[in-house]
């Protein structure tokens, strides 16, 4: 199985979500390959939809190694033993860390992000593949200290090892190509994989509306 891409993801999740359509559900896509899939998952739910910003904390000298994750709120979730194994002191993981709080903030400002309140609702997590499962690790404790009323994981693909990790610590996980292979690649599960610009990105979430809703709504 192949998705065609990620908008066509999002439909084969939300044919998995359709117990949810007109419930009180926000969607939370991660930014920025989660925003095609969770807008497909949003507009056949009916569903709120909204951005949750998480990145990857990378040291310098490798920018594709990630040894933790950091929120839009602040949570922070660290991989000690890769931080051992690369040898990074302290001050280089509080120095990462600083610069990824400041990439985030410039990518809220950038999307104009407003702020959501999901206490009492459903938090359906989406993204378009999970790799490390940091990112999305990451995205759970946020929206369990927003009190979200149920925790859902929507991803098209993942690997075994990270879906097992993931399973316990929400109330439902949503992932129709699990694979158990020893390398493994979210790209590998699209016929067409691509990267999300910046610029595209904010064309789709435009397209979508969503600028237009959450200024309607402040």
């Amino acid at each position: 199985m192949k998705y065609r891409d990620r908008f066509h993801a999002g439909r084969v999740l939300s044919n998995r979500l359709n117990n949810y359509r007109d419930k009180n559900c926000i969607i939370l896509a991660l930014p920025n390959g989660g925003i095609p899939v969770g807008i497909e998952i949003a507009k056949e739910l009916h569903a709120e939809f909204d951005l949750l910003f998480v990145s990857k904390i990378t040291p310098k000298f490798n920018t594709e190694i990630g040894y933790g994750s950091i929120s839009e709120s602040g949570v922070i979730n660290l991989n000690r033993e890769l931080i051992e194994r690369l040898g990074l002191s302290i001050q280089e993981v509080n120095s990462d860390i600083e610069k990824t709080e400041r990439k985030i903030a410039t990518r809220m400002r950038q999307y104009k992000k407003r702020g959501y309140d999901i206490k009492g609702k459903i938090a359906i997590l989406v993204d378009d593949g999970i790799a490390s499962g940091y990112t999305m690790l990451n995205a759970i404790d946020t929206v369990k200290k927003k009190h979200a009323d149920e925790i859902i994981i929507a991803v098209p693909t993942a690997p075994l090892e990270k879906y097992t990790m993931l399973t316990p610590l929400a109330d439902q996980i949503i992932c129709p190509l699990v694979r158990d292979t020893e390398f493994f690649a979210v790209a590998d599960a699209y016929e067409n994989w691509y990267d999300i610009s910046f610029e595209s990105a904010i064309r789709i979430l435009k397209k979508f509306g969503f600028f237009q809703t959450n200024q309607q709504s402040h």
